[in-house]
């Protein structure tokens, strides 16, 4: 009897142990940390880490980023586009090579908490690449004492099986701007993003936020119709902070095949210089839209556009999709 007894314990415990293998692993979040570096009044610290995603990878609907303490200016999330790895030193220069890193996410203020629509996700292979930049100024701290602070970006995986699209970046860049002196301007710039002929896509965009230096006041972002007129404004920030993540995730914006963006940036420059496109925050300034979109051709895809002059100095716009 006791032997029977045994045998159906451990017949009973053996299909317990089977059903819990067969179970879905919890799905938990990946933390990245990245700290400020030490600053000391009057110090701007941009620094580069190396991290990479979990070794079975993951699709994530939901992205937060918390930067602490005062004169974060930027934490940005980036993984290499296909066929390029070129990290930046530890100590960074004063922007990240975007013809060869692609940005995920970004947080320009102290909480970004980005939640993507139901069903859509951004998708990172294992081991893939990762890079955090951190970047903060105490240009106009009184504090004496030198600080350091702890970022952290949370990654939210969901379950694979739930996945119906996954989520593209747009990176919309205009290298042609100058802000004259003593004066309030506008650089405009477009890109028809969705393609034209028999290439052209439907898309959606679940993301907007725009970029500028210290002259930068107002960045609005409109559609741009199919026939060429400008349609319906889309984001508009005002104030010389930088521009907030606008999310669309409950209420996507629909770009039609053929449609495109249209973006701006207004300065008011009261000194006597000129500041033309750079990195440098001090001496130059940028008008850049970064942004969000479902769905996409392949697993992980971006779409880039540049507006430049040719050597003939007329504009000239380019729309790259990266696969």
């Amino acid at each position: 009897m006791r032997s029977s007894g045994l045998l159906a314990a451990t017949l009973v415990l053996g299909m317990s142990a089977a059903a819990f293998a067969t179970e879905v692993p919890k799905l938990k979040p990946m933390v990245l940390s990245a700290s400020s570096g030490k600053l000391s009044s009057g110090e701007e610290q941009l620094i580069c880490y190396h991290k990479k995603a979990p070794a079975h990878g993951m699709d994530v609907g939901r992205i937060k980023i918390s930067m602490p303490g005062t004169g974060g200016h930027h934490v940005i999330l980036a993984r290499p586009f296909p066929g390029t790895l070129d990290w930046p030193p530890h100590k960074c220069p004063l922007t990240l090579n975007y013809d060869s890193w692609e940005v995920i996410a970004q947080s320009q203020h102290p909480d970004f908490d980005w939640k993507l629509p139901p069903g859509v996700a951004v998708n990172l292979e294992p081991h893939q690449p990762l890079l955090i930049q951190t970047h903060y100024l105490r240009s106009g701290l009184t504090q004496k004492k030198s600080q350091k602070y702890l970022t952290k970006t949370e990654v939210f995986p969901i379950d694979p099986k739930t996945v119906t699209a996954h989520a593209g970046a747009l990176f919309l860049n205009d290298r042609t701007l100058a802000v004259p002196p003593h004066s309030a301007s506008t650089a405009t710039s477009r890109c028809m993003i969705t393609g034209e002929g028999d290439q052209a896509r439907e898309l959606k965009l679940i993301g907007i936020t725009g970029h500028y230096h210290f002259r930068g006041k107002q960045f609005d972002a409109y559609r741009v119709n199919a026939d060429g007129s400008r349609g319906e404004l889309l984001y508009e920030y005002k104030g010389f902070d930088q521009p907030v993540f606008q999310q669309y995730s409950d209420n996507p914006i629909v770009l039609h095949k053929g449609e495109g963006l249209e973006w701006q940036c207004t300065y008011q420059n009261d000194t006597d210089k000129t500041f033309l496109f750079g990195p440098d925050a001090a001496i130059q300034e940028h008008c850049i839209l970064f942004g969000s979109y479902y769905p996409t051709d392949t697993v992980q895809e971006a779409i880039t556009c540049l507006h430049d002059k040719d050597a003939k100095g007329n504009d000239v716009s380019s729309v790259h999709i990266v696969h």
